[in-house]
């Protein structure tokens, strides 16, 4: 509930807009005026969308046919739009619990900036009872002589657009969507205020700020297009769920450097589904005509639009809705209904399974079970042979990549405040003493790599603090983030960044009983943006809403802490097994570790690792062998998911024998190069860095970096591959070490 102070009239996040902008801030005064010099807002953002709008210069607003077609336009037919209003005053008197705002337009006039409904209502019952002598209730008809107003002086326009858009966008009294983007783009537009200060002066986040003005865009290309006169602010809902809408986007080729759809033809396309479309002689029989003259449109509602997403991908969808313009129909001649079909059967399964997990099974029921698990499992190797299987289905900006992250700056996050990183190799070990934030820096280098994907913020956190993923409680991970986050880098070329806020949100449709707080994420590449707003709550599901999710680039996370969770790996294996990468794997660990490794084969009914070993008769678990060997097959088993991407490990030499981590260094160059994957890598242990530097064979793909704490903060000393091994070589210096 937004909280509009009786005694100042004031609302708290207007009060901080006026403290970050004193040059145009306003003084408030209170005073009591005559109704009859108060004169309504043609310019008015609740009226925007009415016809009869018109804009109208100050000068002109005593005009008496623009002041009498302004009342008309606010009160609405019969006075349908202040009826609420009229009732109240006649059960409740006037109550200034909202402030009437004002501005001086000279000789006693004033022109009402916030309260034009009040106004309008006021002066209908104030004509009813000099006319009528109407009954006025327990309204004081004293009030028309001596209204308290609040009188803004020196106030210019734009402060008195995020007056309005406090009450009327991010406050309690919601105008339409279509009313709060005109507003919006007033300020961007004709007041050229920057994203960020929108955000501080009316409290409303940046993806909802983006959508209104990325809709806006889109409205303007229809306005321009054949079908542009049959635009109206009805319509307006179902072009801010285009713009949402990340499969109807990329099928208009949308830009959001310019706020463009690209893709002329698919863009007439889209138009015409929207419109009324003229019918034509040689029109198909199955089309359907209306007023013989006309066919309705396609699309009519903003549901339509996640529909119409769902059906792209589908040619023959997309030629009958062309061709009936009918999207029930040709939703149902497409292939969605056989996969809809196929995921509640997968979903019903799952459940079933977790049912019959709770029961002792009895003897007669196993035959017809281990059928059901003979199906289920061809069904399962049928699918990972067709390319379906594994894990990292993730959307990523690019597939492939000519170069990685050449520079890394974190601004902030946790401990770590503007610490650059450059020297990047396409093997960087980072090393220091403990709690120099090692492990905060690869994190980091996760977010910026996940952008506005919040599941990548709930990795970092879980992994931090050892939690099973489905053992997350909100309260505490909100707790866990602490402070604002911000990183910034160069990939590719391109420069990239991600930021985080945490707030509370004003929106007084939340179940605000059960809500806790939220999320944003802004990310950008390359001039692409995206945001998300995640919604936490007490005792419920977590909300998140985006246009898309996109990585940067795949990225796979190993830490030690979880080899007690094989079957975290499982996607891992089934991703080297279609890159061919494990015969590789085996052969390393054949040569260096285990001489009488056969193979390591994923029992799928179990989610466990079984090692066909020479040595044994019969197949033992993975986690019966050393922690070292675990180690160095799980984290070769993650380069194939990482392909085009980074791989962040952290604590490398945990668990591996200082003699065993020179040769395994140079298997992970090996794997690197074959799937283009860059590394970070951490460790505390000068046995595992001079190792590490003692066995490069390729220096300038190595790189050195000790994390240094001074009065200043956390920086990074950097060390080329061949100067590191040259300073090894005359001095023996600890990196750990380096000031």
């Amino acid at each position: 509930m937004i909280d509009t102070s009786p005694q100042t009239g004031r609302h708290p996040m207007e009060d901080d807009a006026n403290q970050s902008d004193p040059q145009k801030a306003a003084d408030s005064k209170t005073r009591k005026v005559s109704l009859k010099n108060l004169w309504l807002d043609p310019n008015n953002y609740r009226l925007i969308h009415e016809p009869e709008y018109l804009p109208v210069a100050t000068e002109s607003v005593r005009d008496k046919t623009v002041a009498l077609r302004t009342y008309r336009l606010l009160a609405g037919e019969r006075n349908q739009n202040i009826r609420d209003l009229i009732e109240s005053f006649r059960s409740n008197g006037y109550l200034p619990v909202d402030q009437i705002q004002v501005r001086d337009l000279g000789d006693g006039g004033f022109l009402v900036v916030e309260g034009n409904r009040r106004v309008a209502a006021l002066r209908h019952l104030a004509q009813q009872y000099d006319e009528k002598g109407i009954d006025l209730g327990r309204l004081d008809p004293s009030i028309f002589r001596r209204v308290p107003v609040v009188l803004y002086e020196d106030a210019d326009e734009l402060h008195h657009l995020t007056l309005m858009a406090l009450k009327h966008i991010s406050g309690n009294k919601k105008w339409g969507e279509w009313n709060q983007a005109k507003l919006l783009e007033a300020m961007s537009r004709d007041f050229r205020c920057t994203e960020d200060e929108i955000v501080r002066r009316i409290g409303i986040s940046k993806v909802e700020l983006r959508r209104s003005l990325r809709a806006l865009s889109l409205v303007e290309q229809y306005r321009k297009s054949d079908y542009g006169d049959q635009f109206t602010e009805a319509k307006f809902p179902i072009f801010r769920e285009a713009v949402r809408n990340q499969a109807v986007k990329s099928w208009l080729a949308w830009d959001d450097t310019s706020y463009q759809a690209m893709h002329t033809e698919h863009c007439e396309l889209f138009f015409s589904w929207l419109s009324q479309e003229p019918v034509e002689d040689g029109e198909e029989e199955e089309a359907t005509g209306f007023g013989d003259r006309y066919l309705e449109p396609a699309i009519r509602k903003r549901d339509d639009i996640g529909l119409l997403g769902r059906m792209l991908p589908d040619d023959r969808a997309i030629e009958r809705l062309k061709k009936t313009r009918d999207l029930d129909a040709a939703y149902r001649a497409s292939d969605l209904v056989l996969q809809e079909r196929q995921e509640t059967a997968v979903q019903s399964v799952a459940s079933d399974i977790a049912t019959l997990s709770q029961f002792a099974v009895r003897a007669e029921h196993l035959a017809d079970l281990e059928q059901a698990l003979g199906r289920l499992q061809g069904i399962v190797d049928r699918s990972k042979a067709s390319g379906i299987g594994g894990v990292e289905n993730r959307q990523v900006i690019h597939d492939r990549i000519d170069r990685h992250f050449t520079s890394i700056d974190v601004s902030a996050y946790r401990k770590l405040t503007h610490l650059r990183i450059g020297k990047l190799s396409r093997i960087n070990l980072f090393a220091g003493a403990n709690n120099s934030g090692k492990t905060t820096l690869l994190e980091a280098i996760y977010l910026l790599t996940r952008q506005n994907d919040f599941d990548g913020l709930i990795e970092v956190i879980r992994r931090r603090g050892k939690v099973p993923k489905d053992q997350i409680d909100p309260e505490w991970l909100l707790e866990q983030m602490v402070g604002d986050i911000r990183v910034t880098g160069s990939f590719d070329g391109q420069q990239t960044s991600v930021s985080a806020r945490i707030y509370d949100e004003e929106d007084t449709t939340l179940d605000r009983s059960r809500y806790l707080q939220s999320v944003e994420l802004a990310a950008e590449y390359g001039g692409f943006a995206q945001e998300s707003l995640t919604r936490i709550f007490k005792g419920r599901d977590r909300e998140t809403q985006a246009d898309a999710i996109r990585w940067l680039c795949p990225a796979v996370y190993s830490s030690p802490f979880f080899l007690n969770e094989p079957h975290r790996y499982t996607g891992f294996y089934h991703k080297s097994v279609q890159s061919k990468s494990l015969p590789r794997i085996f052969e390393f660990i054949r040569a260096q570790v285990l001489p009488t490794l056969n193979d390591i084969r994923l029992v799928d009914e179990r989610q466990r690792f079984l090692v066909d070993d020479s040595e044994f008769e019969f197949p033992l678990d993975l986690m019966s062998y050393g922690e070292g060997l675990q180690r160095i097959f799980f984290i070769s088993l993650i380069f194939a998911s990482a392909a085009n991407g980074v791989v962040l490990i952290d604590e490398f030499e945990n668990a591996i024998h200082t003699e065993l981590i020179g040769r395994f260094s140079g298997f992970i160059h090996t794997l690197a190069e074959t799937f283009n994957v860059q590394v970070f890598l951490t460790s505390h242990s000068k046995e595992c860095i001079d190792a590490f530097a003692g066995n490069v064979e390729h220096p300038d793909d190595f790189s050195f970096h000790a994390l240094v704490q001074t009065p200043q903060g956390i920086v990074s000393r950097e060390f080329e591959g061949r100067e590191f091994e040259h300073l090894l070589e005359i001095g023996n210096i600890d990196l750990r070490r380096a000031r």
